[in-house]
């Protein structure tokens, strides 16, 4: 894991970096600091290999909420480590992976950790938006405008119910620990917005695939296929 931690005090950035060694060992391979935002930049653009971002929201009085629909646009993850606790759901609204208070121990620190090394969900928080960069500028993408998103090598495509795909620099694996549930892998290129969906037919070749308003399909794989079938049979009077 390639780490970026983006605090302007001293000591707490010695904590974060004593604690993030001492619970990702070996899953360090490199381990970048910066005091601000400008540091913190030029470093995510000398190493666009960052995997994970650790973000204070008030970095020398200013507000990282400036940048952080920029970053959430990216193809790291972020979790935010702050005291402004008021402004959490507004940063997982932005597709923050996690939001870590201050003050904190190792246990929440970890467990912020263990929704990258393992997947593990939040209960309750989930993306509302999800940013993109576009001609210059950010775009932030209403969840319910969106049909689906499918893989595209590093990158992902977010299909809306209306107009062209947009490009999203995180992958599909990395967008899907941020998505409400309701946003399911029904195959391994595609992630289906299930609100969005008209239904399930057989498409060419026998198959099948989810059906949606606009008129786009996208495949099942047999997997879901079958579950999401017996899903429709047991709603059934």
């Amino acid at each position: 894991m390639k780490l970026l931690i983006v605090e302007d005090e001293a000591s707490i950035m010695d904590r974060l970096v004593r604690l993030a060694r001492s619970i990702l060992k070996e899953r360090i391979e490199t381990l970048h600091t910066a005091i601000n935002l400008s540091e913190a930049l030029a470093l995510i653009e000398t190493h666009q290999d960052i995997d994970l971002l650790l973000l204070d929201l008030n970095l020398e009085g200013r507000d990282g909420f400036d940048i952080l629909k920029d970053l959430a646009s990216r193809s790291f993850q972020t979790i935010v480590v702050s005291a402004y606790t008021r402004r959490a759901i507004e940063a997982y609204e932005l597709g923050v992976l996690d939001f870590v208070p201050k003050p904190f121990d190792e246990e929440r620190l970890g467990l912020a950790f263990s929704r990258v090394t393992e997947s593990v969900p939040l209960d309750a928080h989930f993306a509302k938006y999800l940013a993109v960069r576009s001609a210059g500028r950010i775009e932030l993408i209403s969840l319910e405008e969106i049909e689906y998103v499918q893989a595209d090598g590093p990158c992902s495509l977010i299909q809306k119910t209306d107009g062209a795909p947009r490009c999203h620099d995180k992958m599909l694996k990395t967008l899907q620990q941020i998505l409400p549930p309701h946003f399911e892998r029904v195959h391994k290129s595609f992630l289906a917005n299930m609100q969005a969906i008209d239904g399930m037919i057989a498409g060419p070749d026998h198959q099948n695939v989810l059906t949606f308003p606009s008129g786009r399909t996208i495949p099942l794989s047999r997997s879901f296929a079958k579950a999401f079938r017996a899903r429709l049979e047991t709603r059934d009077p």
